[in-house]
């Protein structure tokens, strides 16, 4: 079977390989859609803290089941599914209490082992989630990227009746606003410096969307909440600028949630912090009722995807999808890669 490596920054080579022999506990997907994820794109230009070379990459994925292992119960030959990418220990503290997306020795299928960046994919299928009739597989495909947004949303508790402030209006920025709306926020204003990502994210249902780089972020909560303001932020960019804005701009004692994956170390007022008593909240990837959940949400349409999906590309052309995306920043969101 073919495979996409990426080897060297902004290099992917093909090679052929056998095809994978599954464990009992294992399934085996012929893959369908593969998500090119801002963490791919870190990787590909070599700036991702977490991933080195070589590596396949592919933890966004849809694909239709092929074979079962002995012992999987529940899912069947044909199936359309898609994969929790998550690699945990079990045995370590946060795994014991359940937080398994920050296991001590978290392995992500895709950054650090191989990913779905191939024609079959064998897994072990715990991490796998059977997609509900009528959801394709380009849209399956975009369940974990969804599902970073659903968790971001519950890790300071509920949003529910908060007015709810995102900032950055890239993929994970939009299913963050989307997420807060489905979980009960009483209103939520995304923030970014394209106005094209804005219009994708009021046809993904957002009413409250601002340029900041035409109105300041104090008039955009303003005009947004009015005299409420802002309850909570999710910083969505990863970069020190926008988590200073949350800091001057939240009111104190609240809670800001960082999901923006940091290029480098930021310069951050955390003398306010002090002060204010903020809360500063980390969100790493998800647990299993987050992707679970994400999953009947988009079935039930209260997070809409296919607004982000921006291009599809075939595997052939991978490289090409990642030069599309250099080329076309401010209006590429969700890339897609067709196996």
């Amino acid at each position: 079977m073919k495979q996409a490596i990426l080897t060297h920054p902004k290099t992917i080579e093909f090679s052929e390989i056998e095809k994978p022999i599954m464990k009992a506990n294992e399934i085996l997907m012929k893959v369908k859609k593969i998500g090119i994820c801002g963490s791919d794109i870190h990787a590909y230009y070599g700036e991702h803290p977490f991933m080195s070379f070589p590596i396949r990459l592919g933890h966004e994925m849809a694909g239709e089941v092929i074979e079962v292992g002995s012992e999987v119960k529940d899912i069947e030959i044909g199936d359309l599914v898609t994969v929790m990418p998550q690699e945990f220990c079990h045995e370590c503290e946060p795994c014991k209490d359940g937080r398994y997306n920050i296991c001590n020795t978290l392995e992500v299928i895709g950054c650090q082992t191989p990913g779905a960046a191939c024609e079959y994919f064998n897994v072990d299928s715990a991490l796998i989630k059977k997609i509900p009739k009528g959801m394709t597989d380009e849209i399956a495909a975009t369940v974990e990227p969804a599902a970073v947004g659903v968790h971001a949303v519950r890790r300071s508790g509920s949003v529910k009746n908060m007015n709810v402030v995102v900032m950055g209006a890239g993929t994970i920025g939009n299913v963050t606003a989307q997420a807060a709306i489905a979980e009960g926020a009483k209103s939520v204003l995304i923030t970014d410096l394209s106005d094209y990502r804005l219009e994708v994210a009021k046809s993904c249902g957002i009413t409250h969307v601002a340029n900041t780089g035409k109105v300041s972020m104090k008039d955009a909560i303003e005009q947004a909440f009015g005299e409420e303001g802002a309850d909570i932020f999710f910083e969505c960019v990863g970069v020190g600028e926008t988590v200073n804005q949350a800091i001057e701009f939240s009111k104190k004692g609240h809670d800001i949630v960082i999901v923006g994956v940091f290029g480098s170390t930021p310069s951050i007022n955390l003398a306010w912090v002090q002060d204010r008593e903020f809360r500063i909240i980390g969100s790493l990837m998800y647990v299993d009722k987050d992707f679970q959940d994400t999953i009947d949400y988009m079935a039930a349409g209260k997070i809409n995807m296919k607004p982000l999906i921006s291009k599809t590309f075939k595997f052939d052309d991978y490289a090409k999808a990642f030069q599309y995306i250099e080329q076309n920043k401010d209006t590429s969101l969700k890339i897609l890669i067709e196996m």
